[in-house]
């Protein structure tokens, strides 16, 4: 589910120049972040308790950020997670906001399906233990939800979502599994924050130390950050860069990106343009700059922070 992220080479130098001098420091806080809010509408199906159901998704053409998808090439795993404890309500706004914990969680299991666009719950295992699903797949018993990924890792690249409800009363064995483009509806704010003044020309040291909130809401883990990208606009205002947001990479002038292993800081004189590796020139006056932390580990389609640069000097 990462929107903006790219995988480039590069990376974050330490806070002195090549002269050894200190590197200007340019301070990202609280006020400087955007604000995102996103609500999940997970479609629910009723299907008979305890049954191997099958489950089907040649039909499915758009992921939950409404991008088109090949339901061969770009669905790599099938998982089927169940929260014990948690309503479909209060699981929908934990995975909008990133706040599930591994503690919700009562079981995951899951089928990677190749070329398959079908899978059946007998087939789904935890890394090939058959934990016979189907005997704990009774009413009552937990929220259900089934996730099409891209990739294979636990939460991430998600594609799209349903619920499985198993109930007594049912006969229902089978659910298709199609749509996406209704799934997510969220609002962005970029012309509330405070632009980030910056110098047009490096080198550039990012501290974000002081940034103790995510533009979700939540706490602002620094480990959780795994790359900065700054993004070049040369049309567009920030009303229809809000509309645009999910699409942000496609409608972007140009981007450039570096990968961040650790700390509250980073060079910005390290990053590189994710089309062809050439270093980031610097900023002019001309469009609308974003620069954004992200995250690429963490299942919510939006960056942890982002702002908007004001380039001086």
């Amino acid at each position: 589910m990462l929107l903006l992220a790219a995988c480039v080479t590069g990376g974050p130098l330490d806070s002195s120049g090549d002269t050894g001098e200190p590197v200007p420091t340019v301070t990202f806080g609280n006020a400087n972040n955007y604000s995102f809010e996103g609500t999940l509408h997970v479609p629910s199906f009723p299907v008979h308790e305890q049954a191997d159901v099958d489950l089907a998704w040649d039909t499915l053409t758009h992921d939950l950020q409404c991008h088109t998808l090949d339901p061969v090439a770009d669905i790599d795993n099938v998982g089927l997670m169940v929260f014990p404890y948690l309503d479909h309500a209060e699981v929908e706004a934990g995975l909008a906001r990133d706040s599930l914990q591994q503690v919700d969680m009562g079981a995951y299991i899951f089928y990677e399906p190749g070329d398959a666009t079908e899978a059946s719950l007998s087939q789904l295992t935890f890394y090939g233990t058959d934990p016979e699903i189907e005997a704990q797949f009774r009413e009552g018993s937990g929220t259900w939800l089934v996730m099409l990924t891209t990739g294979t890792d636990v939460g991430i690249g998600t594609r799209s979502l349903a619920f499985l409800e198993p109930r007594a009363d049912s006969d229902v064995d089978a659910v298709a599994l199609s749509g996406g483009c209704d799934l997510l509806e969220h609002t962005v704010s970029l012309r509330e924050l405070t632009p980030l003044p910056i110098a047009r020309t490096g080198p550039w040291l990012l501290d974000w130390s002081r940034l103790t909130a995510t533009g979700l809401g939540t706490p602002l883990l620094p480990t959780k950050v795994t790359s900065v990208m700054v993004a070049h606009f040369a049309q567009g205002d920030l009303a229809a860069l809000e509309d645009q947001f999910l699409d942000l990479t496609t409608v972007a002038t140009r981007t450039w990106s570096v990968p961040h292993p650790a700390g509250t800081t980073d060079r910005l004189d390290a990053l590189v343009a994710t089309d062809d590796g050439s270093p980031f020139p610097g900023f002019d006056a001309e469009g609308t700059w974003l620069l954004a932390l992200f995250c690429d580990s963490c299942p919510v389609p939006a960056p942890l922070a982002l702002t908007v640069l004001a380039p001086e000097g």
